[in-house]
C-alpha cells in the first residue's frame, strides 16, 4: 500500500498565515479596548414605552418640562450670554475653512465648503474667529443646549450633499446626517451606545422635514445665487432652568431671519426673509411642526440625554502621544510633538528646553471621524540640539501633565528589520518546500525518513521479498 504523498505548499502556507496583520473588527461586530469599551448598556422594555423622544425609563407626563415651559423664556443674551453673534467679528462670507490655531478659542458651528467635504467628514466643522458665520455657541455655555446646525447649498459640488445637519449635545456633536445617507447616524461617544433604532428613525423623519423646507427655501430664490441657507435650531436650559428656544437662521453667513415659537412667525429685516418665511408660513402643518419641537421635543430630548447620556458628556479620553524629529533647512532639524484621539480637544502642547520652556512654534487641531481629536506643535532647532528637548502636555484626561520623549532613531528603524527579517524566513522555507517537492517527485524518501534507520526496514522492499515476487 502506498501512502500519501505531503503536499510541499501546505509547509509553505502556515508561515503566511502567521505573518498575516489581526483582522480589525468592522463597525457594529466589536468596541474597541479602552475608556470607550463597555459604555452602552442594553435596554430593558420600560426604556421603550411611552416616550416618543429618547430611550430612557418611562416618566409621567413630563412635570419638569412642563413646569419650565409654565414660565415665559426669557429673550436671547439674558444674564450676559450671548448666543450671537460669534465673540470675534466675522469676515465676509468665504467657501474655504480656515486653518485651526491652537491658540485660537474653539466656537462651535462653522461653514463648510462642498469642495472639501470628500476629505472631511460633512459635519466635523468648527467656527474659529476668521470663520464666516454668526451662529455660533461657546463651549463654556455647558451641556444643557441641544442645538441643530443646518447647511444647505444651491449649487453642491458633484458628489457631495447639497443639505447636512450637526446635532450638538453642549460642546459635543452627537448626531450627522447629510441627503445622500439619507439617515441620521450617531457620533461620537454615542456611536458606542446599544443601538436604539426607533429614536434615530425619529430623528431621521424630523431631519428629513427640514430638508424639504431647506430645499424648498432656496429653490425660490431663483436670482443672485448661489446661496448658502443655514439654521442653528434647539433649546438650552438657562441659569434658572428656563427652556430657550432657538431658531435663527443666515443667508451667505450673515444673520437675516429668527423664528418665534409663540407667534409662529419668521422675521428678518431682508427680501429674502420675507420670501423664504412668506413660503414657509403658507403651510399651516410646518408652524405647528416648528412649534412642537421647539416647546416640547427639544426640551423632553434635552433631559432625556442628560439622564441617561451623562457618561458620554464627561466623556474623557486622553491623547497618545509621540516626539520625533526629521531633517529641516540645512543645519536645522524639525521636532513634532503629536497628540491622537483625545477628548475634549482643549489640549496644550509646549516645548521644553532642560526643564525651561521654549516657543511653541506651528500647531494645528483638528478633528477625527469618531468624536475625538488629533494635534500636532513643530519646533525648528539647530541639528545636534534634538536631545535636549521634550513635549509638554496638558489634559483633563490625563492626572498630571505628561512629559514627552524624543523617539530614538534606532527604535524607528526596528519595524523594517523585522519586515526584512519575515521575508528572509518567507523565502527560506518556500525554497524548503520546492527543494522537499522534487524529491519526492524522483522517488527519494523524505530526508527525515532516509535518516532513521528504524523506519526504513518497514516502510522500503527488502530483497527477499522483491525475489519472491518475481518468482
Amino acid at each position: 500500500m502506498r501512502m500519501p504523498r505531503p503536499q510541499p505548499w501546505g509547509l509553505c502556507v502556515l508561515p503566511l498565515l502567521l505573518l498575516l496583520p489581526p483582522q480589525t473588527p468592522r463597525a457594529g461586530e466589536g468596541r474597541p479596548a479602552g475608556r470607550r469599551a463597555g459604555r452602552g448598556r442594553p435596554l430593558g422594555k420600560e426604556h421603550t414605552k411611552h416616550n416618543p423622544y429618547f430611550p430612557r425609563a418611562a416618566l409621567p407626563p413630563s412635570p419638569r418640562v412642563h413646569a419650565l415651559l409654565s414660565r415665559s423664556p426669557p429673550p436671547l443674551g439674558v444674564s450676559g450670554k450671548h448666543l450671537f453673534p460669534c465673540l470675534q467679528v466675522p469676515v465676509p462670507l468665504s467657501l474655504r475653512l480656515p486653518p485651526l490655531s491652537g491658540s485660537v478659542p474653539f466656537f462651535w458651528g462653522g461653514v463648510l465648503s462642498p469642495s472639501i467635504l470628500s476629505l472631511l467628514h460633512p459635519v466635523s466643522v468648527f467656527c474659529v474667529p476668521s470663520c464666516s458665520l454668526h451662529l455660533c455657541v461657546s463651549p463654556a455655555d455647558g451641556n444643557r443646549s441641544l442645538l441643530y446646525h443646518l447647511t444647505c447649498v444651491s449649487s453642491p459640488a458633484p458628489g457631495t450633499p447639497a443639505f447636512w445637519v450637526s446635532g450638538w449635545l453642549g460642546p459635543q456633536q452627537y448626531l450627522s446626517y447629510n441627503n445622500l445617507r439619507g439617515q441620521a447616524e450617531p457620533y461620537g461617544a454615542w456611536v458606542w451606545e446599544s443601538p436604539v433604532s426607533w429614536y434615530w428613525e425619529k430623528e431621521t423623519t424630523d431631519l428629513r422635514q427640514k430638508q424639504k423646507l431647506f430645499l424648498e427655501a432656496l429653490s425660490v430664490l431663483k436670482k443672485g445665487g448661489p446661496y448658502t441657507l443655514q439654521g442653528l435650531l434647539g433649546c438650552e436650559l438657562g441659569p434658572d432652568n428656563v427652556s430657550v428656544p432657538v431658531a435663527r437662521f443666515a443667508l451667505n453667513g450673515e444673520d437675516f431671519m429668527t423664528f418665534d415659537p409663540k407667534t409662529g412667525i419668521w422675521d428678518g429685516d431682508w427680501p429674502e426673509s420675507a420670501t423664504i418665511g412668506q413660503k414657509w408660513k403658507q403651510q399651516k402643518e410646518v408652524v405647528n411642526k416648528e412649534k412642537t419641537f421647539l416647546l416640547y421635543s427639544c426640551p423632553q430630548r434635552l433631559l432625556g440625554h442628560l439622564e441617561r447620556g451623562r457618561g458620554n458628556l464627561e466623556w474623557k479620553e486622553p491623547p497618545s502621544m509621540r516626539l520625533k524629529a526629521r531633517p529641516g533647512n540645512p543645519g536645522f532639524s524639525v521636532l513634532t510633538c503629536s497628540a491622537f484621539s483625545f477628548y475634549p480637544p482643549e489640549l496644550q502642547l509646549r516645548f521644553l528646553r532642560n526643564e525651561l520652556a521654549v516657543g511653541s512654534g506651528e500647531s494645528h487641531v483638528g478633528p477625527n471621524g469618531d468624536g475625538s481629536f488629533h494635534a500636532w506643535s513643530s519646533l525648528t532647532v539647530k541639528s545636534g540640539d534634538e536631545h535636549h528637548y521634550r513635549c509638554l502636555v496638558q489634559h483633563v484626561g490625563l492626572p498630571q501633565p505628561l512629559t514627552v520623549e524624543l523617539e530614538s532613531p534606532a527604535g524607528s528603524s526596528m519595524p523594517v528589520v523585522g519586515i526584512v527579517i519575515g521575508v528572509f524566513l518567507v523565502l527560506a522555507l518556500v525554497a524548503g518546500g520546492v527543494l522537499l517537492w522534487r524529491r519526492m517527485q524522483t522517488g527519494m524518501p523524505a530526508p527525515w525518513i532516509s535518516l532513521r534507520a528504524d523506519d526504513g526496514g518497514s516502510l522500503l522492499p527488502t530483497p527477499g521479498l522483491a525475489k519472491d515476487a518475481d518468482s
